[in-house]
């Protein structure tokens, strides 16, 4: 664990050859059987896997371990509005699930939420949810690594406040179009004062014969405190 004392966070994305994570009409089946085991696999690998508020909203996920052998992680939500429904399955059924939410909003959730563990976090100077303060009470909790499942905003702010670790990505052989619905969302970096820079590490053609898994490393640099 780095010297942040934060969870090693891996961004885990299937997505079409032009960087869509679903269709103009919320589509999203793009994995094969064996990117299915991959991603199963490393749930089973991380303390905890996290997804965002529009995640719950549309696929309602269970996020666990199905595919293969091993343990459940803990599941992770990010909904600042807590918009996401009580039923949901990640609520209603084991493991265990943090919430993470706009710090005025937490007695409301462990009303709305019985059963599942509220944090609560500022927002920024930039309008966006402090993930850093929601990891580092995670890693407090024994939280050492988390696989982020999406959406696209969610990815944005991790990359925007330097949170990520590790990118995995396997490119489906679909194009979908639209200018909505990517890998990563928000309101996106400049390119030249701004960006993320991922070195290539793996390379696995996908034993359906028609998929590639990438595997990239962020480039950490110094972040201002």
């Amino acid at each position: 664990m780095d010297i942040r004392r934060l969870p090693r966070v891996t961004v885990f994305s299937t997505m079409t050859v032009d960087g869509k994570i679903a269709s103009k009409t919320g589509y999203s089946k793009l994995s094969c059987r064996y990117d299915l085991e991959r991603l199963h696999r490393l749930r089973s690998m991380n303390d905890a896997v996290m997804v965002g508020a529009n995640t719950i909203l549309v696929d309602n996920p269970r996020l666990t371990v199905r595919y293969v052998e091993g343990p459940n992680p803990a599941r992770i939500v990010v909904d600042a509005l807590l918009k996401t429904p009580a039923t949901a399955n990640v609520y209603r059924q084991p493991p265990k699930t943090y919430l993470v939410t706009f710090r005025e909003n937490v007695d409301y959730a462990r009303e709305k939420y019985q059963g599942v563990e509220i944090i609560g976090v500022p927002y920024r100077y930039d309008d966006i949810l402090d993930l850093e303060k929601a990891l580092i009470d995670l890693y407090g909790r024994g939280v050492g690594s988390v696989l982020v499942e999406g959406g696209g905003y969610l990815n944005w702010t991790l990359f925007k406040l330097g949170l990520v670790d590790e990118v995995r990505v396997t490119v489906s052989p679909y194009i979908f179009g639209g200018n909505k619905v990517c890998f990563v969302s928000g309101e996106g970096f400049d390119g030249f004062v701004e960006r993320v820079e991922l070195k290539l590490r793996e390379i696995e053609r996908c034993r359906c014969g028609n998929e590639v898994h990438l595997v990239y490393d962020v480039v950490k640099k110094e972040r201002e405190r």
